[in-house]
């Protein structure tokens, strides 16, 4: 069946002329856009935003306010910002910029609620320690959290200005960290003085993805709308089957107030009629929200590949279905190599398997406080290596002029201060040209190792290092475990140690990974995103996690009581999660859409997708 406008589709009224209706400084309307896979919906947030302030420049001007909107990722904010052509009447940041701009300069707000905040951990933790039956890992860990705690309770009134930075690593006593400004946000813009506080700064409030905003945040959100409806304006914007964060609010849809506008864009103007049926599948079990392919799409081409899971198996099979996939489908980008498709895959280290990174990408996602930032590329090791050792080894490549006018905007020996209180700046010229030269001779028809690279940066002081690195550098790159420790700084360490010992292009190509010029992506990477040939990887093995499990949704494995449980009670589950994911990577297909599944059993797997009517029999072949 392919999928066209039926009569009921055809009756919803404009989804873009009802939010320009709610967006009414005088009389506003909060409203959900429910906007699918492909429908336009960043689309349809500027076109509403440019007309708002069009419309009424002159009074927010006057008035001092502004456009807030909150989207998730800054790539998207700068894409959103860009299209508004940096319109100063709108102020376009991420949930945790936001949040951190609307409690700034509370100080003594921030203070009480870390103190009954640190408070309540401290006595929690005490009663952990005092029913430990030994002194194991976990008893250290919590001995060491809760002495953390109370020092930091103890400084407390020795603060009187926090700080925060969104993308920073908030070391020191005064910094904030990343969850406690958003529990803060949510704690404090739902009452006044922060409620009027936001609301006389930002008359409307628009949220991208919103599915994916913090649980709490969006009931503070959503609280404050109610107690404050007739001035202040929230849209939220986005699609609950695109939830894939674990900490986005679950059945948003269900908290919607009855009195908001519903408007729905159910075109989707991305995928092929075939990939559109296909999705339209997999998301029936879960909602009732259908799509329809635009009138001129492609009939477009789906296939699944199912093959058995074999230990320590390479990637040649996926290269044998892309060249597969070019004789299916006749377009030969196919089999042009991994830069003629994107290929989706579960975890990070699926694709640092794939691309060389996994040995530069494990240690330090072995390290908890490390993640966040690693995932979000704002780690301090990540920015040294990615935006200052990078430009200037790429300068380098091309003249002398470039090469120092790299070093100029990276290298503290050449900053505005140095220069000026330099007794000789000819020497200090002299001396930032021999430490870029001990930089790019180490990459002289060679793969230096980390560890050389970071050495001559901190010989030479050609660039800032983290203090931590230097710690490692100190005490020699290794091989060995991580130690048995719950300290923090140890295992930050050590992680920084097994890193000095790996080639520099593993950690180059880490960087290709995380700046979206890799020929991978994972699941959660590419929402938004779209590409004509789209390879989707199911391996649940590979990835090692426990949240999701494609045997389970492909009917290869049975649902847990765990998951019937949560299913019962309303709760999210594996199942769904899974499912969620698999519609987000599958509505990225432009053109044609290859589905490779790694399982134990193909033949089910094949068996139960034809039986779901996901796909026909000439559509799945067992490898």
């Amino acid at each position: 069946m392919t999928t066209q406008p039926d009569a009921a589709m055809k009756d919803v009224p404009d989804a873009d002329q009802v939010i320009q209706e709610c967006l009414n400084l005088d009389h506003p309307k909060s409203f959900f856009l429910y906007a699918g896979a492909g429908s336009g919906k960043t689309h349809s947030l500027v076109e509403s935003v440019k007309n708002l302030k069009n419309r009424e420049r002159q009074r927010l001007t006057f008035e001092g306010r502004q456009i807030a909107i909150i989207t998730y990722t800054n790539a998207a904010c700068e894409e959103i910002a860009r299209r508004l052509e940096h319109d100063p009447l709108v102020v376009v940041s991420t949930i945790h910029a936001f949040s951190w701009r609307m409690i700034q300069g509370f100080n003594d707000d921030i203070r009480e609620w870390l103190r009954i905040k640190l408070t309540e951990d401290i006595e929690e933790l005490n009663e952990k320690l005092g029913k430990a039956r030994s002194q194991n890992k976990t008893f250290l860990s919590n001995q060491a959290s809760r002495d953390s705690k109370v020092r930091r309770l103890d400084a407390l009134d020795e603060i009187t200005t926090f700080t925060y930075s969104p993308t920073g690593d908030n070391r020191g006593r005064q910094a904030l960290n990343h969850s406690e400004v958003i529990q803060m946000a949510a704690a404090f813009i739902q009452q006044p003085p922060l409620l009027d506080v936001m609301a006389d700064l930002h008359p409307v409030l628009l949220i991208d993805e919103s599915q994916d905003t913090n649980g709490p945040l969006m009931d503070a959100f959503l609280r404050a709308q109610s107690l404050i409806p007739h001035r202040f304006c929230l849209g939220l914007l986005g699609d609950t089957m695109q939830r894939i964060y674990n900490d986005g609010k679950v059945r948003l849809e269900e908290a919607i107030p009855r009195d908001w506008a519903m408007p729905e864009k159910r075109m989707n103007r991305r995928c092929p009629t075939r990939v559109v049926d296909l999705i339209n599948v997999i998301r029936a079990s879960a909602d009732a929200h259908q799509q329809h392919s635009k009138p001129d799409a492609i009939e477009g081409t789906v296939r699944m590949f199912c093959t058995q899971q074999i230990p320590g198996q390479g990637f040649e099979l996926e290269e044998d279905i892309a060249h597969r996939m070019a004789a299916i489908t006749g377009d030969a980008q196919w089999a042009v190599g991994k830069d003629g498709r994107k290929t989706l895959i579960l975890e990070h280290k699926m694709a640092g398997r794939r691309m060389g990174f996994e040995n530069v990408f494990t240690p330090l996602y072995g390290v908890e406080h490390l993640r966040t930032g690693l995932l979000d590329g704002t780690l301090p090791i990540l920015k040294l290596f990615f935006e200052r050792v990078a430009p200037i080894l790429q300068a380098s490549r091309t003249d002398s002029f470039s090469l120092m006018e790299a070093v100029r905007l990276q290298s503290p020996l050449l900053d505005s201060k140095s220069m000026k209180e330099a007794p000789d700046q000819l020497d200090l010229l002299e001396k930032a040209g021999e430490a870029t030269e001990s930089l790019t001779k180490l990459f002289d028809d060679n793969d230096p190792l980390i560890g050389d690279v970071a050495h001559v940066l901190y010989q030479t002081g050609l660039l800032d290092i983290p203090n931590r690195l230097i710690e490692a550098l100190l005490l020699g790159a290794t091989t060995d475990d991580p130690p048995d420790t719950s300290d923090r700084d140890a295992l930050e360490t050590h992680a920084y140690r097994v890193l000095l010992g790996r080639p520099f292009s593993e950690m180059a190509a880490f960087a290709g990974y995380t700046e979206g010029l890799s020929p991978f992506d994972t699941h959660q990477g590419v929402k938004g995103l779209e590409f004509p040939r789209v390879m989707v990887i199911l391996n649940d093995e590979e990835a090692g996690g426990f949240l999701f499990s494609y045997d389970k949704l492909l009917g290869v494995k049975p649902a847990s009581d765990n998951d019937v449980k949560n299913q019962r009670e309303g709760k999210d589950d594996s199942l769904a999660r899974t499912r969620r994911l698999l519609y987000v990577t599958c509505s990225r297909a432009e053109e044609s859409l290859a589905i490779v599944v790694y399982t134990a059993q193909p033949e089910i797997a094949k068996q139960r997708v034809i039986e779901a009517d996901w796909l026909k029999p000439e559509e799945v072949e067992l490898l």
